[in-house]
C-alpha cells in the first residue's frame, strides 16, 4: 500500500490547493473514486432502517392478515383500519419510540466515526486499503469527535433556547410587538402571529444548518492539526467562518443544492412509482422503490464524504500549518551527517 500522511510535515497536500475547479464538485468527484467506503457507510444506514421497520413490518402484516383481503390498502392505510387497529399501533408506537431513540445514539455514534475514516484517508491519500485506513481514522479521532458532537448538541440547545425561550418572548414579541411573556394572542392579526413563525423557524433552520458546518469544520481542522482541543478548534472554526464566509460556505452551499436537486428527483420518481402499484404480485413497482431508496441513501453518503474533502480544500487553503518543534534544534553537525546533542554524548542521523 503506498500512502503519504501529512500531518508530521505540517505540509498541506498539495491536490487540496487546486484552484481550476469549484470545490464542490471536485470533491464529489473524488469522493465517488472511494466506492468502498461510501458503499459500507450506505450499508450500515440501511442495516439500521432494517431494525427500525422489522417490528412494524411484522404487525402490520399479522393486522392485515386477519380482517383484510390482499391488496385493499396497497396504496395506503384508510381511516378505518387506522381505527380499528388504534390499539396495537399505539403499542408499537410506544415500543418505536424507545428503540428509535436508541438507533438515533447508534447512528451519530457511527457519524462520528465515519468522519475520522473519511477525514483520515483523505488526509494520507491513500492508494489502496482504504478500508483499512477509514477503520483506523474512525478509532483514532472517535473520541475528538464525540466531544464535537457533544458541543455540536450544546450549541444546539443554547440556539433553541434562544429563538424559542425567554429571551425571544422578551425581545421579539415584547419590545417590538408589544405581546407580555409571549401572548400573541393579544396581537389584532393572525397574519402577523403566522409570520413571526415562520421567520422564527426559518431562523432556526439557517442556525442548525450553520452549526452543522462548524462542526465539520472544526473536525477537519482537528485531523489537519491533529489536536486535541475541541473547544479551542471550535473556537477557530468559527472565526473563519465569520472571516471567511463566502470561501467556507460556498463549497458546502453547493453540494447542498445538488444533495436537494437529486433527492427531490428521486422523491418524484417514487411518487411515480407508488402510484404504479398494482396487485400483489406485481413486483415492478416495488423493486423500483427499494432501488430508488438505495440510490438516495448511496447519494448522501457520497455528499456526506465530500463535504469532509471540500472542508479540508477550504481548511488547507485558509489555516496556516502548526509549527512544529524541531528536534534537532539543540545539535550540532554538518547537513546529511550525524547530528550531536549539546551537552551529551548520543547521536543521530539527521534526515
Amino acid at each position: 500500500m503506498k500512502r503519504r500522511s501529512m500531518q508530521s510535515t505540517g505540509e498541506h497536500p498539495a491536490f487540496l490547493t487546486e484552484h481550476d475547479r469549484p470545490l464542490g464538485l471536485m470533491a464529489l468527484r473524488i469522493t465517488l473514486g472511494r466506492a468502498p467506503l461510501w458503499l459500507l457507510t450506505a450499508t450500515f444506514t440501511l442495516l439500521l432502517a432494517l431494525v427500525a421497520a422489522t417490528p412494524w413490518l411484522a404487525e402490520l402484516r399479522q393486522l392485515m392478515g386477519q380482517r383484510y383481503a390482499p391488496g385493499t390498502l396497497i396504496h395506503g392505510l384508510d381511516e378505518v383500519f387506522r381505527f380499528d387497529t388504534r390499539v396495537a399501533r399505539s403499542a408499537l408506537e410506544a415500543g418505536t419510540r424507545a428503540s428509535g431513540a436508541a438507533l438515533a445514539l447508534v447512528a451519530m455514534l457511527a457519524g462520528v466515526f465515519t468522519a475520522g475514516g473519511w477525514l483520515q484517508v483523505f488526509l494520507e491519500r491513500t492508494e489502496g486499503h482504504s478500508l483499512r485506513r477509514f477503520f483506523y481514522g474512525g478509532a483514532r479521532y472517535f473520541f475528538r469527535f464525540l466531544r464535537v458532537l457533544f458541543l455540536t448538541l450544546l450549541t444546539l440547545h443554547l440556539f433553541g433556547w434562544l429563538l424559542y425561550g425567554k429571551p425571544w418572548d422578551m425581545l421579539v414579541h415584547g419590545l417590538l410587538f408589544g405581546a407580555p411573556d409571549g401572548k400573541l394572542e393579544v396581537l389584532a392579526s393572525e397574519s402577523t402571529v403566522r409570520k413571526l413563525g415562520w421567520v422564527q423557524d426559518g431562523l432556526y433552520l439557517v442556525l442548525f444548518a450553520l452549526i452543522l458546518v462548524w462542526g465539520t469544520y472544526t473536525r477537519t481542522r482537528l485531523a489537519l492539526h491533529d489536536t486535541t482541543s475541541v473547544v479551542w478548534a471550535g473556537l477557530c472554526s468559527w472565526a473563519m467562518l465569520v472571516v471567511h464566509p463566502v470561501r467556507t460556505l460556498r463549497p458546502m452551499v453547493m453540494l447542498l443544492a445538488l444533495e436537494v436537486v437529486v433527492l427531490l428527483g428521486l422523491g418524484w420518481l417514487t411518487q411515480r412509482a407508488q402510484a404504479s402499484l398494482g396487485p400483489p404480485g406485481y413486483w415492478t413497482p416495488v423493486l423500483a422503490l427499494f432501488a430508488l431508496t438505495l440510490l438516495a441513501i448511496l447519494w448522501r453518503s457520497v455528499v456526506r464524504g465530500a463535504a469532509y474533502h471540500a472542508a479540508l480544500s477550504v481548511s488547507a487553503r485558509i489555516v496556516r500549518p502548526l509549527a512544529r518543534p524541531d528536534p534537532w534544534s539543540e545539535s550540532f553537525g554538518g547537513p546529511g551527517g550525524p547530528r550531536y546533542p549539546l551537552g551529551g554524548d548520543e547521536y543521530g542521523v539527521s534526515i
